[in-house]
């Protein structure tokens, strides 16, 4: 099965009471002018995608998730899509809820639901080859609540259910604190591979403020737990200003795979970014595609323009004409890589990783 594994939700949210009937989303309380530009951005791909089906000028929750089921159901390249739920911020140390500092809040309760609803639809589609298509969630679950047990339980309750995601910047959660040992072998015991953001983080306020806990190398208490990791970009760089550690995360990666067995991934979301096209080469030589997974990063734009033939890597023309006339999201992220020289077989590897049913 070929699996987009990292795969975001927005919405409109204005209530964070009403967190498990929608999506939550209130940064102004705590913007920055990065962060506005950055959503200004993805407002205008949504729009140009078509996402405003109903041409009331605002995208809610419900018209995102048709632009996805519209990609998925016709996909050539893709057959499922794991869409990342993100926890609000708890205080490391009282465990309270933030609400100010809370951004962005995809309930883990609100995605089950919604993917349930995903895939009943695309059971009953006349199409079989839409029938055998499906969407997956990752759950997110803060280990500085108090409840993360019971959150857990409820994540690995559900089938669909494949992987935990955590941002620790956002989420303000400090990958080496000790009391947190009992929430990783909770998730090695459930066979959950925890999905990490490592590296910059510019989608949220609290991401650029706190990118200090981002580091790769925090990920190493998971690890020693028996947890499997996949980290985000493979802590690559996203601007030429940021620092690039491509060879620091290379060596750690092959340390924490030293043993025979693959413990620590590396994924390929937002490698359409054209801020990211002049580190590719390194990445691909840096990393061998059996220890990649397959990610888009989406609503992250997946700008095929940009992947111009004598500017990046071996992009020929041919390649370029059909990255530009493919309209499917998915497909033209699949493609993009491809042209870059990412083997295909990355695709797959998700099903290596993830806690599928």
């Amino acid at each position: 099965m070929k699996i987009d594994m990292h795969f975001h939700v927005v919405g409109r949210g204005r209530d964070i009471n009403q967190v498990d009937e929608n999506v939550f989303f209130y940064p102004e309380d705590n913007n920055t002018f990065l962060t506005k530009v950055l959503y200004r951005l993805v407002e205008k791909t949504l729009g140009e995608a078509g996402t405003d089906f109903d041409q009331s000028g605002t995208i809610d929750t419900d018209e995102y998730l048709a632009l996805i089921y519209k990609n998925l159901s016709t996909s050539k390249e893709i057959d499922g899509v794991v869409l990342l739920g993100l926890d609000a911020l708890y205080g490391p140390r009282s465990g309270k809820l933030d609400k100010q500092k809370t951004d962005l809040w995809v309930s883990n309760k609100f995605l089950a639901k919604k993917v349930k609803e995903l895939n009943d639809r695309l059971m009953g589609e006349d199409d079989p080859a839409k029938r055998e298509k499906r969407f997956f969630w990752g759950a997110s679950v803060s280990p500085n609540r108090k409840d993360w047990e019971e959150e857990i339980e409820f994540a690995v309750s559900d089938p669909y259910a494949v992987l935990m995601k955590l941002i620790p910047s956002v989420q303000h959660i400090n990958l080496r604190d000790s009391k947190h040992k009992d929430y990783y072998e909770s998730l090695a015991r459930n066979s959950m591979p925890l999905l990490c953001h490592v590296g910059p983080e510019y989608s949220f306020p609290e991401g650029i403020r706190e990118k200090d806990r981002d580091d790769f190398r925090l990920l190493d208490k998971a690890l020693e737990c028996g947890v499997t990791v996949i980290a985000a970009h493979c802590a690559s760089p996203v601007f030429p200003i940021d620092k690039n550690e491509t060879a620091e995360f290379g060596s750690f990666l092959r340390s924490a795979n030293s043993g025979g067995k693959t413990r620590l991934w590396g994924d390929t979301s937002a490698f359409s970014l054209m801020t990211r096209i002049p580190i590719l080469d390194e990445i691909l030589e840096t990393f061998p595609p059996e220890w990649l997974v397959h990610g888009s990063d989406f609503p992250i734009p997946i700008e095929g323009w940009v992947h111009l033939p004598g500017f990046t890597h071996d992009v020929t023309w041919e390649e370029y004409k059909q990255i530009k006339n493919t309209e499917n999201l998915l497909d033209r992220d699949v493609m993009i890589k491809r042209a870059h020289g990412f083997s295909d077989s990355i695709l797959e590897n998700a099903e290596k990783v993830l806690r599928l049913p």
